[in-house]
């Protein structure tokens, strides 16, 4: 059966869809207030380097191996799938916490009336067809999705930046607090959210045509989405003050609100819902496509697709049970799950694992040594 594949442009446009997801409704490093553009830019450099990270880990393990395989080359077999375990359920939590980001996004913005569970179902079933057509499908959508989200973004920070209501006064004493609220914004939560979170895709290298050059252009897709979310974070505390950008549950909406060009551009924000729930399903999808595939291998299923169904429905099960209030919800997922449960997957295990490889490379290079000597 011939694999299939995807190119390194396409996996770039997945990363990217990937990172703004959910990052760019909810104001990001709003814990530094005024510097939170800083606060992201920061998170940006680091965000690059533990790209680069996982890349070697992944490189490491051996390329086209899967996350399993590569696991259970540091870990041993035994230990290294209950750790590959852990982590497809780690990306089931996440595909329901996305999904429970959107419908109480959806649900607050445009469709007050319709139940918060009819949201997640729909959402799921559009998940549950991209995951049956495959990654090829998902790789080719997402390049043509990104393409419509970086375009709606560029016209709409163009118009916010000619609208008279924009003071860069707002964004200024630069430090007036120090760097303080910067290092409580940037750790551990800009880190791990959402720039740690593309641990996920070491489940994608595999299906790369050419991984080398991924290897040498991946970072740009990184880069981008965090100088958007930079843009977006000037925008927001630039037309509405750092504190309405923290009180306001998606501030970045209600800044595209203030866009009214000539009487003729205006209510964008019925676009915006439209443009950004499109990247919210891209990176559901990414999560329960990982998750998916991993626990189909772990089981060995012949037919992946068999696994569809019940992944996403414990994804609804666990995002319609536990994620009805939304205060609640987002206080655990960027202060509890962050320091505790995304450090762990996103840091402590990949950092191992690539500290373990590479220590057994070195001994196999000194055995071979000994051996020719």
């Amino acid at each position: 059966m011939k694999i299939k594949k995807i190119d390194a442009l396409e996996l770039a446009s997945m990363i990217i869809l990937f990172q703004l997801g959910s990052s760019i409704v909810l104001g990001m490093g709003m814990e530094a207030k005024k510097d939170a553009w800083m606060a992201i830019g920061i998170a940006t450099v680091i965000g690059i380097a533990i790209h680069f990270c996982y890349v070697a880990l992944y490189r490491a393990g051996g390329t086209g191996k899967t996350f399993t395989r590569i696991l259970q080359d540091a870990f041993s077999r035994p230990i290294g799938v209950i750790i590959a375990t852990l982590y497809y359920f780690y990306f089931l939590y996440l595909a329901a916490r996305v999904t429970g980001d959107f419908a109480f996004f959806i649900n607050e913005v445009i469709l007050w009336s319709v139940s918060a569970w009819v949201i997640k179902l729909s959402i799921l079933l559009l998940v549950a067809y991209v995951c049956y057509l495959d990654i090829e499908t998902l790789g080719r959508s997402s390049q043509a999705l990104t393409l419509i989200m970086l375009g709606f973004l560029i016209l709409v920070i163009v118009f916010m930046f000619f609208l008279e209501d924009f003071e860069w006064n707002n964004l200024r004493p630069i430090l007036e607090d120090g760097f303080s609220p910067i290092i409580k914004a940037v750790f551990p939560t800009l880190i791990t959210f959402p720039f740690g979170e593309v641990i996920v895709f070491i489940c994608y290298y595999q299906y790369l045509t050419k991984f080398s050059a991924f290897q040498k252009y991946g970072w740009l897709a990184v880069l981008i989405s965090g100088l958007i979310l930079i843009i977006i974070a000037v925008l927001n505390v630039g037309l509405l003050t750092a504190d309405l950008a923290e009180f306001f549950t998606f501030p970045f909406m209600k800044t595209i609100e203030q866009i009214n060009f000539l009487n003729f551009i205006r209510h964008l924000e019925l676009l915006a819902v439209l443009v950004f729930t499109i990247g919210g399903l891209i990176k559901i999808t990414i999560f329960s496509y990982a998750g998916i595939q991993g626990l189909a291998g772990i089981f060995k299923l012949k037919k992946k697709q068999k696994m569809i169904i019940p992944f996403l429905l414990a994804v609804y099960i666990i995002s319609a049970a536990f994620m009805n209030n939304f205060v609640i919800h987002l206080y655990i997922g960027l202060k509890i799950v962050p320091l505790y449960v995304h450090l762990f997957f996103q840091f402590l295990i990949p950092i191992s694992c690539l500290v373990i490889l590479l220590a057994k490379m070195m001994v196999k290079k000194r055995k071979r040594r000994a051996v020719k000597t």
